[in-house]
């Protein structure tokens, strides 16, 4: 075990020891320990549903922990070099990233809220990173490899920007979780890579330099993945198959109603399965009742006299996603008139966070060598 883990925060089931197996595992093994905490978002798009489960819910949670010390990171820089030509999308997705994350109740008075690009000791820790990154180690990345076959894929044009900040991407985000002394870092399962990655590269700087900066532990989310309403295995804009945190009643009626559910089911008395029943999925990770929701599948399933049609189920689910949408929708509206709110949210904990962070940074190039050139000769 390294100097700087935790042995109080190691999984003892089958899962790898830098692994957090969700919320109940991280409370069971934090205690009285005090533990600071980075996750973030990518300002690329609108966010729905699957943010919500998968991220915004725990986030809440983690923020009711009085033993966690929250930082939530807008990640602008990683979405930079693919809006260079419309950085007007880029501003206002962060605007609205920041008023969702109000609207779903996370309190920027026990939550730090950080915009990366104001943070420029980011920028010079992941330079300073780079040179300790070998070039294959970083191509290894899982997540990088599928980007790049993403961009081969399209148009002649695009094929060839792949920049050079896009190959470094694992790296910057190794300084993302380094430069802070975060010790927990809240990913999906298909990022524990990139937690891996830091952990090497951080074990690396540690060896060579007598630093103390912490081997992260990542927390995987306990939320399965969320389908999209048709099923696809992609979000897409033009396929129109997410339902976003700032839909209307319409909306979220539009989007349920064409859900896919089961084509086969032609009477009312017809049996069929619900493997791929979207309505279904999508009620069992948002609709309370589970007792009825066992109910339905099993009258749905074996196609009783007094089974259930699809429009019934989708009237159920319309009204579930409505009561969780429509306090958000409300919020959202309220702090679009009050933006004062919003601006002050990001902008007073980034500058707080630089000042600690210059202090940190300045104690590594001290240990590197590379701070006070002339000092021994005055």
């Amino acid at each position: 075990m390294g100097k700087n883990e935790n042995p109080k925060l190691h999984n003892n089931n089958n899962i790898k020891k830098h692994v957090i197996n969700g919320i109940d595992d991280l409370n069971n093994k934090v205690w009285d320990k005090v533990l600071t905490c980075i996750t973030w978002m990518r300002p690329s798009w609108r966010l729905h549903l699957w943010h919500y489960k998968w991220a915004l819910e725990n986030w809440l949670k983690l923020q009711e922990n009085p033993n966690i010390k929250n930082n939530f990171l807008i990640a602008d820089y990683q979405v930079l070099w693919d809006h260079l030509w419309d950085t007007d999308k880029l501003r206002a997705s962060v605007i609205d990233m920041v008023i969702d994350w109000l609207a779903v109740w996370l309190d920027p008075q026990k939550s730090n809220f950080i915009i990366q690009s104001y943070v420029p000791e980011f920028a010079e820790l992941f330079n300073l990173l780079t040179m300790f990154t070998p070039y294959s180690v970083a191509m290894n990345n899982p997540t990088l490899k599928d980007e790049i076959k993403k961009i081969e894929n399209r148009q002649e044009l695009e094929k060839n920007w792949i920049s050079l900040w896009f190959i470094n991407y694992p790296v910057s985000q190794v300084a993302d979780i380094m430069l802070p002394y975060w010790e927990i870092v809240p990913v999906w399962e298909d990022q524990i890579p990139h937690i891996e990655l830091s952990r090497k590269v951080i074990k690396k700087v540690n060896t060579m330099y007598g630093t103390n900066f912490p081997l992260p532990l990542a927390m995987i989310s306990e939320i399965s993945r969320l389908v999209w309403t048709d099923w696809n295995d992609k979000m897409s804009k033009s396929l129109w198959n997410t339902i976003y945190l700032t839909a209307t009643l319409k909306e979220i009626k539009d989007w349920v109603n064409s859900m896919y559910t089961d084509p086969w089911k032609i009477s009312i008395k017809s049996p069929w399965n619900i493997e791929n029943h979207v309505v279904f999925k999508y009620l069992d990770i948002f609709y309370n009742d589970k007792d009825h929701i066992e109910e339905l599948k099993k009258r749905y399933i074996e196609g009783w006299e007094n089974s259930v049609w699809d429009w019934e189920l989708k009237k159920i689910l319309v009204e579930v996603l409505e009561n969780l949408i429509s306090p958000i929708r409300e919020k959202r509206e309220y702090y679009k008139q009050n933006m004062d709110l919003v601006i002050s949210s990001i902008e007073e904990w980034s500058e707080n966070m630089r000042e600690i962070w210059q202090k940190l940074l300045k104690e590594l190039k001290g240990k590197m060598g590379i701070l006070d050139y002339w000092k021994e000769f005055k």
